[in-house]
């Protein structure tokens, strides 16, 4: 992806970011084509910042969101994804470890007390698919039904996503990752087809380009944004690959921020107005201004960090994140997150995710 810019293309790139302007997205080659001509400094890298957050500042009226996200178990994963501190084939998960129904409501009640937008439920894909489900269910019931919950665990039939809806969870977080089937011991197909089938089962999903790494070519970064566009997500992040010591991955190097902030801010312009918000993890301040508005907090595992409870490791916790959202000119977001998505929808016309904001509790207290 350290491609060279081409410097007779400043003309197209400027139009391009232009376009990008209006929210209206772009296509996959205008989107290579910024991603293959613009430096990581200069005036086209501040244009590029500037039109992706201009979006963002309009399209989500400076608010910023923060979501709590609480990791569940610690242990090998037999998906055995490179880039993952719980790779089964290198992984540092050596001594299993899980977080307890108690642990769980106690880091959902911190998280509520915090005033989080959002609450995401973390796993393995090994780790029991019933004991995921209590564990939604046990946190909705603790918020009472008043915040959406992500979910976060594997690939899903249709039925399982069933299951996952009528357990408490509103939004299915799912991503086809890049280098999928090559860095992992998934089939892309199951990746797609479990986004298709919580869509079916009348879940909101949110996706990511990611793990980013400096080995990762303009065409896959593309062609994996037009998979996620045409699959209809309704939040998009980007988070950039880390180089944990021991993965197979980790001579690759990792990204700058500027590198990780062009990646953001280009996302942020393909998708244009067809999302409710951006997220960039881990939380960057440079991404802050190349169009993200979401930022993540975590407690528990976290597959990035070879402490088993990151809190007291690399994550960031809620009030650390909301001082960089003020820092950023953004306000942090307090209220009922179904009704923001649901008003976001109509005042961008676009209406693809309505009727599944209308199912889950759009009138919750």
């Amino acid at each position: 992806m350290r491609t060279q810019p081409d410097p007779e293309s400043a003309p197209r790139v400027t139009s391009i970011i232009k376009r990008g302007e209006k929210g209206k997205g772009l296509t996959k080659n205008e989107t290579a084509t910024l991603l293959r001509n613009i430096p990581t400094q200069g005036p086209l890298f501040k244009s590029l910042l500037a039109a992706a957050d201009g979006l963002t500042r309009k399209q989500f009226g400076n608010t910023g969101e923060i979501h709590g996200q609480i990791g569940l178990n610690w242990d090998r994963c037999s998906q055995d994804c490179q880039f993952c501190i719980f790779s089964e084939s290198w992984g540092e998960a050596g001594t299993p470890n899980e977080l307890s129904e108690d642990d769980v409501l106690k880091r959902t009640q911190s998280f509520a007390k915090a005033k989080v937008a959002s609450i995401s439920i973390m796993s393995t894909a090994d780790y029991p698919f019933e004991r995921f489900l209590r564990m939604g269910t046990l946190v909705n019931r603790e918020v009472l039904g008043r915040m959406p919950l992500f979910a976060n665990w594997g690939d899903l039939s249709f039925e399982q996503a069933c299951e996952v809806k009528k357990a408490g969870y509103t939004f299915y977080y799912h991503a086809l990752r890049l280098g999928e089937g090559v860095t992992t011991k998934i089939d892309p197909y199951k990746r797609m087809q479990t986004i298709e089938n919580a869509h079916r089962a009348g879940l909101l999903v949110g996706s990511c380009l990611e793990p980013i790494g400096p080995e990762h070519s303009v065409e896959e970064l593309v062609d994996t944004l037009s998979i996620m566009r045409d699959l209809k997500i309704s939040w998009m992040a980007t988070m950039k690959r880390i180089a944990l010591n021991g993965s197979p991955l980790a001579k690759y190097g990792e990204l700058t921020d500027e590198e990780f902030a062009r990646v953001t801010a280009v996302t942020r312009l393909f998708f244009g107005n067809r999302i409710f918000t951006m997220a960039a993890h881990e939380p960057s301040s440079l991404c802050l201004h190349a169009g993200a508005n979401f930022l993540v907090a975590e407690l528990g595992t976290n597959p990035r960090d070879t402490q088993c409870e990151t809190e007291w490791g690399r994550a960031w916790d809620v009030e650390s994140c909301k001082k960089m959202l003020k820092e950023n000119g953004f306000r942090t977001f307090k209220g009922n997150l179904f009704k923001r998505y649901a008003r976001l929808s109509l005042k961008n016309r676009h209406l693809t995710h309505l009727p599944r904001i209308m199912t889950n509790r759009l009138f919750a207290p």
